[in-house]
């Protein structure tokens, strides 16, 4: 399965956060809603609203410019790898 997120350990100082953890969850959430069950759908909307409420509250930690630079780095680094699913 592909990182959720990535970006977010590449912004500085997000080891003094819980931002990582809080994207660690949403990846366990993204994990059990590609299980078979009722519960999928529910599980993917779920980790959707999660992963846009840590984007906000990253960009208030912050600049949209920092967010936005990680964001960029994070993507050529998964168009470079091959082993992640796009």
């Amino acid at each position: 399965m592909k990182p959720v997120m990535p970006w977010i350990d590449l912004l500085s100082g997000v080891d003094a956060t819980d931002f990582q953890a809080r994207r660690d969850a949403i990846t366990d959430l993204v994990a059990q809603a590609r299980q078979p069950s009722a519960m999928a759908a529910h599980l993917l909307a779920e980790a959707y609203v999660q992963s846009c409420l840590l984007e906000t509250a990253a960009k208030n930690h912050w600049s949209v410019r920092e967010i936005e630079q990680a964001q960029r780095s994070a993507l050529e680094g998964v168009a470079h790898n091959t082993n992640w699913l796009m």
